[in-house]
């Protein structure tokens, strides 16, 4: 897959300055439909602000863009695909600036090289073999509280909308914005803003979007890709008989991508805010991948493992309750788990031991058949 960086960056993107307010950044994401600003000090770049992380953080609209900066990584023209798609995970962020001789020259979207990689062999694959199964889902009634708190926990920027086992919506983190967070021209939602907690309570379904587009499991890569850009989504509903089977969004496209032209039979990755995970050492992470890598190889044959990490507030004897989700695509099956644990270690532990109980089924099943 010769793409490199220079075929895919644009230098169509939203600008916003340092020392601008949240409020200007919120109209700025809802103005131009995009997720990410690229932040600036006059020529001076400083970084990115991402749409995901304003909302859940809940920040003030008065408080200063420049205190939310992120630094994404940056890239160079000669940047191979594979390494782009690897660093978007690994940080956790889908927009990364291009500089030639320390001079910002574009930037690569998670929609560009989507774009490019379907039109390769990539493109003919089943959605199926890239979705996640049994998603998480809210009903109607819930508050947007626990959306936000969902969103948050779960490193996640939509949810299917599941009433009585029957598919009634979506609500996403666009749809905050634009309806609650950012409402001027929907007054109906304007006696909350004044109120946090009230905020917080209003239910989902009036806020989220009715009668969602999907996509069946049998649809190629390419189809439900042109599909999702061409509606501005960063994820599909997979249904098949009108029943949610799965969801798929653009990071889990980009997962196998990443792992392109890698030489280990099973190409493993840590993403997340590893830096803010007290106590977290990523040799010791890795020899727990790699563990279990060898451990299962042989029946796994080849393919990808993804591990997200992410630190919550809460603390138990000193140690912070840590989130791992998992993902593994092989030959033999597509495996996700997800679970807490105090401290990075428990986390990583008791996420691996779901994994392989999934592993152990499905070799049961071989052996049946």
């Amino acid at each position: 897959m010769l793409i490199y960086a220079q075929q895919l960056m644009t230098n169509d993107f939203a600008i916003i300055g340092y020392d601008e307010t949240i409020a200007k950044a919120i109209s700025l994401f809802e103005e131009k439909q995009t997720d990410v600003l690229i932040v600036m000090d006059g020529k001076e770049y400083k970084g990115i602000l991402t749409q995901k992380d304003v909302v859940r953080a809940k920040i003030p609209p008065e408080a200063k863009v420049k205190s939310f900066v992120k630094h994404a990584p940056h890239i160079e023209p000669s940047s191979p695909v594979e390494e782009v798609a690897r660093l978007m995970l690994e940080n956790d962020i889908y927009h990364l600036p291009v500089f030639e001789d320390s001079k910002l020259v574009g930037i690569v979207r998670d929609d560009d090289i989507l774009k490019k990689v379907i039109e390769e062999e990539f493109g003919n694959e089943k959605i199926e073999k890239f979705m996640t199964k049994e998603p998480i889902t809210v009903s109607p009634d819930e508050s947007i509280g626990k959306v936000l708190r969902i969103f948050k926990e779960r490193n996640i920027s939509r949810l299917p909308v599941v009433e009585n086992g029957k598919l009634v919506g979506i609500i996403t983190v666009r749809d905050i914005v634009e309806k609650v967070v950012h409402p001027e021209d929907k007054p109906e939602y304007g006696e909350f803003i004044a109120e946090k907690k009230s905020y917080l309570k209003i239910p989902v379904k009036g806020v989220m979007t009715e009668e969602p587009i999907t996509m069946s499991p049998n649809a190629t890569v390419k189809e439900v890709v042109e599909e999702m850009l061409k509606n501005g989504f960063g994820g599909m509903l997979i249904c098949e008989d009108s029943k949610l089977v799965g969801i798929v969004t653009k990071k889990d496209l980009l997962e196998p991508i990443a792992s392109y032209a890698r030489e280990e039979k099973i190409f493993a990755q840590l993403a997340g805010e590893l830096h803010k995970i007290e106590g977290f050492d990523k040799e010791e992470a890795m020899i727990y991948i790699n563990e279990f890598i060898r451990k299962h190889e042989e029946f796994l044959e080849n393919g990808y493992l993804y591990c997200y990490l992410k630190q919550h507030k809460e603390k138990r004897h000193g140690l912070p309750l840590v989130y791992c989700k998992i993902r593994l695509s092989s030959p033999k099956g597509f495996f996700v788990a997800d679970d807490d644990g105090w401290g990075f270690r428990q986390a990583m532990k008791k996420t691996i031991l779901a994994i392989e109980k999934q592993i152990e089924r499905a070799k049961e099943e071989k052996k049946e058949k």
